[in-house]
């Protein structure tokens, strides 16, 4: 039994939207406007950083055409490397960053639930997250076209509530009131070149998210002519949000403001929008870090299953449901590690050990294109990547430079415990490897 092919370009757009746009766009201004305080700056990193997530989506949209499997990035890596990056990527994803990545999340979520009710408390938040967690696994466990469904409209209410922001603000720009100073002018941590490159980490963070739509290949019903077009089209449509969002802010609140207010979304909405405003901004919270939750549950297991189904992990992963034709056990031991995780801690630690581990992935996929390009260059590409090699080097070079850099900010614990996840992946490996052959 196979996956069912019931996605259409519309859901899988939805999903790379869905899976790009989360809470950063509320929060990352002011992680920029404490590092440079200038109006062009500010909207030049944004902009670069979109042009950069557009060089990872034209080389991900050529890739996700030419494989129909589930697994995106695991399958890219083992056709062009072969068992072990793909395992090590499998073991990442499986491990740390898909259930990491939930369990934060979720927490993010039930903790901006206190806008509307102002009482609760953190064991309360801690509860409603779990059960944001069983809802979201449940609903992906009984069928893609369910969890589909879920994404799609909560994607549309993100679309409508950033752009209600970004629209509030070019009105304000309209009135004579001019953008909000600040009561107190906290002084830059960077200037000049260094302001941007070290602005591009959290923008960077904020774009990611665009290889999801690979991971649902084998659930679409025209994956090769449609995964490229959803790669690309839910990219441009965040970098136009986000670049009007981010316009909007500065319209309402100077650089200084946005850099000393951590609820400068909230502010430079109520400035925009009256007192409903705050609102409008707490709701985008819920319904991105919702969104988020419910992309990276419908999409990781495939990675997980994938691995299970090739071999290279226990082969219950690999299993699909007999009646929904979902990956029920890939979809249940992600999201009850992601529930551990929430309640335990440590999610965020683990994360931050692993963001360089991601983009040296990154960068293996764009290194697997040329690999592909020489070795298959009659392989059937219903989209090929424009400018190349021009385009996949320059992501290439991109993705390593983010590896080196995540690497070299991070504090000690991560830089011990990424390397280690890492080795203890390589073992794991050999033991498998070992085990396999003796059994052959």
């Amino acid at each position: 039994m196979g996956y069912r092919r019931v996605l259409s370009r519309f859901d899988a757009t939805m999903l790379v939207i869905g899976s790009i746009i989360g809470a950063g766009v509320f929060f990352t201004p002011n992680d920029i406007a404490a590092v440079t305080q200038d109006r062009a700056s500010m909207t030049w990193v944004w902009f670069i950083g979109g042009l950069i997530a557009l060089t990872g989506a034209l080389t991900y949209a050529e890739l996700g055409g030419m494989f129909s499997r589930a697994g995106g990035v695991y399958v890219f890596l083992r056709e062009a490397f072969g068992d072990l990056p793909a395992f090590l990527y499998a073991w990442g994803i499986i491990l740390v960053i898909a259930p990491g990545a939930a369990a934060i999340v979720a927490g993010v979520f039930a903790a901006n639930l206190t806008y509307f009710i102002p009482g609760l408390d953190s064991a309360g938040q801690r509860w409603i997250a779990l059960v944001a967690l069983v809802f979201l696994t449940a609903i992906n466990i009984r069928g893609v076209r369910w969890g589909s469904t879920v994404q799609n409209v909560v994607t549309v209410a993100k679309l409508a509530a950033l752009a209600a922001l970004a629209i509030g603000g070019l009105v304000y720009s309209g009135t004579s009131q001019g953008p909000v100073e600040a009561a107190v002018v906290p002084s830059p941590s960077h200037v000049g070149l260094s302001a941007i490159v070290f602005a591009m980490m959290p923008v960077l963070f904020s774009y990611g998210g665009w290889q999801n739509g690979t991971y649902i290949a084998a659930e679409m019903r025209r994956p090769q002519r449609d995964v490229p077009w959803a790669v690309l089209g839910g990219t441009l449509v965040v970098v136009a949000c986000y670049l009007g969002v981010n316009l909007a802010y500065l319209e309402v609140l100077t650089p200084e403001a946005i850099a000393s207010d951590r609820a400068f979304a909230v502010r430079a909405a109520e400035l925009a929008l009256g007192p409903l405003g705050g609102g409008l901004v707490a709701l985008g919270i819920l319904v991105s870090t919702f969104g988020i939750c419910a992309a990276i549950l419908l999409t990781n297991p495939r990675v997980a299953q994938a691995a299970g189904e090739d071999g290279l992990f226990f082969p219950l992963l690999g299993r699909l449901h007999a009646r929904f034709g979902t990956p029920a056990w890939a979809i249940g031991i992600l999201g009850g590690w992601a529930c551990l995780l929430l309640l335990v801690g440590g999610a965020g630690q683990l994360l931050d050990a692993v963001v360089f581990v991601d983009w040296v992935f990154f960068a293996g996929s764009a290194a697997s294109l040329f690999v592909f390009r020489r070795t298959r260059p009659d392989a059937e590409r219903p989209y090929r990547c424009p400018l190349y090699p021009w385009v996949p080097g320059l992501f290439l070079v991109l993705a390593t430079t983010m590896a080196v850099a995540s690497f070299v900010k991070s504090d000690l614990t991560s830089r011990i415990l990424g390397p280690g996840i890492l080795l203890a992946g390589f073992l794991a490996y050999r033991v498998y490897r070992r085990t396999r052959d003796k059994t052959d």
